[in-house]
């Protein structure tokens, strides 16, 4: 591009700075993204842990690094809580732009009935990709502390199950940096989900 005179170059210049300063301002003053989860202030680290999948190989929270997990305390026999929670997570990131960054682990509080075998078809009726823990319940109950999440038994007297097991019924959303940054009630709304994951896998 080519000027007649240092004018028509001044000109130039004070609109190009001009654009540049309103482009910033906007940015300046859009409104900050409100995270619709239950936010964690400030994020809490997470130890890694080990525990069996339904390969029956070792899996670490720390194999997940560099991506963002979905933790989830449940059991194959849960008669409601648990599906309607699965269900909504797969609502949420279906069709998801960046799905493949987001690993969806489902931790077993009942290995006395969750074999692997057990658990890796009942998972895979959501999604085959969920990732599906169970080994002793001692290492289980240790895996349940630093998320402040608990599991036990419970009497079943007009249930045909055994037994159920009581549990916490939330959705834990883990950081790439493997630190605990969202908690998700029963019964959250899947597009909420998804529009936090949206904000996060753009930063």
């Amino acid at each position: 591009m080519r000027f007649k005179d240092g004018r028509h170059f001044l000109g130039a210049l004070l609109i190009l700075i001009g654009v540049v300063i309103v482009g910033v301002g906007c940015q300046a003053f859009a409104p900050a993204y409100e995270f619709k989860g239950s936010v964690i202030e400030p994020p809490l680290p997470l130890p890694d842990f080990e525990l069996n999948d339904t390969n029956g190989h070792p899996f670490h929270l720390s194999d997940v690094n560099g991506d963002i997990a979905l933790i989830y305390f449940g059991y194959t026999f849960c008669p409601d809580v648990c599906p309607l929670t699965l269900s909504d997570i797969k609502k949420a990131l279906t069709d998801l732009e960046g799905r493949e960054r987001i690993k969806v682990i489902f931790i077993s509080v009942d290995p006395e009935r969750d074999t692997p075998e057990i658990l890796g078809r009942y998972l895979a009726a959501f999604d085959p990709g969920y990732i599906g823990l169970t080994d002793d319940f001692n290492k289980i109950e240790a895996v349940l502390k630093p998320f402040g999440a608990f599991a036990a038994k419970e009497e079943a007297t007009d249930s045909a199950a055994e037994y159920l097991v009581s549990h916490t019924a939330r959705v834990y959303l883990v950081t790439p940096e493997q630190e605990l940054l969202m908690t998700y009630p029963f019964d959250f709304e899947a597009d909420d989900l998804r529009s936090d994951l949206t904000h996060l896998l753009q930063q």
